[in-house]
């Protein structure tokens, strides 16, 4: 079991690094933009990728830094953006309000959205990979729930600000 569950980790762990390649990152890219490590806050690198010069993305991240109360990174800036991008996607908003309700199958969450079952498994992954799904396996069957409170709270405050008068 132990060796099955190792090759399992290898092989996702060579299945990011093969899917970063493929979108243009390095597997050190994927890594630091999921937390996992540190670059320079100054990497031109990932202001490129925010579509930022390198003197603009100094000023995002010094902006954010002092409006969150506390030193950020690009890659926590990347990361932010990241998961307002899914969250704009109208298919992966419906799916992340129905976490919200309660943890939901993969087959519950296909019945509600209209998608297909290997479509609503793409967008889970993503929304996992970013860390505003989790999921846990009961017996047969994976439930999704929300990953944490922080993202529920963004969800209701954007609800309640385009509702506001």
């Amino acid at each position: 079991m132990a060796n099955s569950k190792n090759a399992h980790r290898h092989m996702t762990g060579q299945l990011q690094d093969d899917n970063a390649v493929r979108d243009g990152h390095t597997a050190t890219d994927t890594q630091t933009s999921q937390g996992h490590g540190h670059k320079h806050a100054d990497d031109p690198d990932v202001a490129k990728r925010l579509g930022l010069s390198p003197s603009q993305g100094e000023a995002v991240l010094r902006d954010a830094s002092s409006v969150i109360g506390q030193e950020l990174s690009l890659p926590d800036i990347e990361a932010a953006a990241r998961i307002f991008a899914l969250l704009g996607d109208g298919g992966r908003l419906q799916l992340v309000l129905r976490c919200m309700e309660r943890p939901q199958t993969v087959s519950e969450l296909a019945e509600a959205s209209g998608m297909s079952q290997s479509l609503t498994s793409h967008h889970l992954r993503h929304l996992r990979d970013q860390r505003i799904l989790a999921s846990e396996r009961h017996g047969r069957h994976i439930y999704y729930t929300i990953d944490d409170a922080h993202i529920s709270g963004v969800v209701q405050d954007v609800f309640a600000h385009v509702t506001h008068d």
